[in-house]
């Protein structure tokens, strides 16, 4: 049986303490990270989690420059073959959707890597047409400007998957479907864009990497769901925040990288209310770069289910007090108000009393 030896890293840049367990899915045993006792994570880590903070260049520059501010760490994730995971949400609306220049600026700094990765894979399903987001938004120009090997993939057209169960709003169970392709490789990077959200408040690094390549008819089961006429809040934002850490097991990220040269205000994750905002992120620890930029938004970062239940099971910390920021940029140097979705309030109503039942299954 295949298994992905993917863990949760806690000493950032220093892997002294790796902690995993296994669950057994559909089609083989693949790595669990949660349920230690977050007490056990802290004493198990001397520092904290690090996380880059750039404003003033262009995007292409503040993207490179937000990695090399933690370079050690990310070197430490790479591998011969790297997966840039940008976000299509359309593939007409460059707004919602990753700009070309924010993968040069990944591309352009894996090239100064001492082991540069001998492939890349530019992998996508989007929630419209992949394809047409490649051509539109320019991503074929890279495949002819780079030595690095890059493959443009639809991760539509996945035909291995690996099931895992999810909860519904009415507690039962059902399956969510994750593609091989991603589950296999050795480092993933999740490139994500800050929007605000219709169901999570935000969407971010995390949620761009599970949600924008699990098998398609499987999202809306993600809101707890079967349809999305059926989908209301806040019992979707409860459904989605255990939902988003049941995958986070085997989906984390292994690098979040954020290009905030614009972001996306009110009714998110589409729409054209944009925000010019100037700043790039990156970390290794994908919960404390979600948490990071959620705060530049004007956003309380524990106060969002998500990134509370990942930091509570020790996935990642989302507790500002326990992330190093370099860069010489503070967040409340570059923090703007985003416009909060109109659902906001009903969002942030994403307790369930069994939180804990739910995540241990």
């Amino acid at each position: 049986m295949t298994q992905r030896e993917t863990t949760i890293t806690l000493m950032l840049g220093h892997p002294k303490c790796v902690l995993s367990e296994t669950r057994l899915l559909s089609s083989g045993v693949l790595p669990l990270h949660h349920e230690i006792s977050p007490t056990l994570l802290k004493e198990a880590t001397m520092s904290k989690s690090r996380v880059s903070l750039v404003h003033g260049g262009d995007r292409r520059t503040n993207v490179f420059n937000a990695l090399e501010l933690v370079r050690a760490d990310v070197e430490s994730r790479l591998a011969e073959q790297v997966m840039l995971k940008p976000n299509f949400l359309s593939s007409e609306n460059q707004l919602a959707s990753s700009h070309a220049d924010a993968l040069r600026g990944v591309l352009d700094f894996l090239l100064t890597t001492p082991k540069p990765p001998r492939e890349v894979l530019i992998a996508e399903a989007g929630a419209q047409d992949t394809w047409d987001a490649y051509r539109n938004f320019g991503y074929h120009a890279l495949e002819e400007e780079y030595s690095i090997p890059l493959r443009l993939m639809d991760l539509h057209r996945e035909t291995e998957w690996e099931s895992t169960p999810i909860v519904l709003a009415d507690g039962s169970e059902t399956i969510a479907r994750m593609p091989r392709t991603v589950l296999d490789c050795p480092c993933t990077i999740s490139i994500a864009i800050p929007k605000t959200h219709d169901t999570c408040v935000v969407t971010l690094a995390l949620k761009n990497m599970i949600m924008g390549t699990i098998y398609r008819q499987d999202r809306v089961k993600m809101h707890g769901f079967n349809t999305h006429a059926e989908r209301r809040v806040p019992d979707e934002s409860r459904a989605m925040s255990i939902n988003l850490i049941r995958l986070a097991r085997f989906m984390t990220p292994d690098v979040a990288v954020f290009d905030g040269a614009r972001g996306l205000q009110g009714n998110g994750p589409g729409g054209t209310d944009g925000l010019d905002f100037g700043i790039a992120a990156a970390s290794i620890d994908t919960f404390a770069a979600d948490a990071v930029i959620a705060k530049t938004m004007g956003f309380e970062p524990l106060e969002l289910g998500f990134l509370r239940y990942g930091h509570d099971q020790g996935m990642g910390t989302a507790d500002l007090d326990e992330i190093e920021l370099l860069g010489g940029v503070s967040i409340a140097s570059v923090a703007r108000q985003f416009k909060p979705h109109e659902t906001t309030e009903l969002q942030l109503q994403w307790q369930v009393e069994n939180a804990e039942q739910l995540l241990a299954a």
